[in-house]
């Protein structure tokens, strides 16, 4: 059986400057926002692994997308990658069903890989930095999900996240970008 994915990708590039940019991406991925955009979490527990940029969790989450419903138990792990000219955001989940409030995400069992990728914009000149920001999220179902449910309740799921997964790619954007501008508006806080 072929293994089957689908790659959400969005490039916007930001007028501020790239540190401000990095620091922006890092504390929205470590914060709770991240979990917006798609539902609501309800239940959440992060472990302390003692390793620096790094973080565990476990949480439930009530998904939505149109008019399909889904509780489902996720596991994750955010690690940040610094490095001198770009920063790197990378999140694993694994997802498993709580309860299922829709008859076509029974059995819902996949994967996101993600990463956030924040860097000086070509579009910089020497008198305006400018920064980029590029996320790309990776759905694919474990391989017992695609065989136990067949073509057709795969594709509704591949829908399903679709929607869902594009609409928290939206939060990140959105929660990115208003945290950079409540620092110009703000810059006491």
């Amino acid at each position: 059986m072929t293994r089957k994915n689908v790659e959400l990708f969005f490039n916007k590039v930001l007028p501020f400057k790239l540190q401000a940019t990095k620091e922006a991406t890092w504390e929205h991925f470590k914060g709770s926002d991240k979990h917006m955009g798609n539902g609501s979490v309800y239940s959440k527990t992060a472990k302390d692994v003692n390793v620096p940029y790094t973080i565990l969790e476990d949480f439930t989450k009530d998904m939505h997308s149109n008019t399909a419903r889904a509780d489902a138990n996720m596991k994750q792990a955010i690690r940040r990658y610094v490095e001198p000219d770009r920063d790197v955001v990378i999140a694993v989940v694994s997802v498993s069903p709580a309860a299922v409030k829709h008859k076509m995400l029974d059995g819902l069992r996949y994967q996101v890989r993600s990463y956030a990728v924040t860097k000086r914009s070509s579009a910089s000149t020497p008198e305006r930095e400018v920064s980029q920001l590029q996320c790309c999220s990776l759905i694919s179902f474990d391989e017992e999900t695609e065989a136990r449910l067949g073509c057709d309740a795969v594709r509704s799921l591949t829908n399903f996240l679709i929607v869902s997964l594009a609409a928290k790619m939206q939060g990140h954007q959105d929660c990115i970008e208003n945290s950079l501008m409540d620092s110009v508006l703000n810059p006491s806080c």
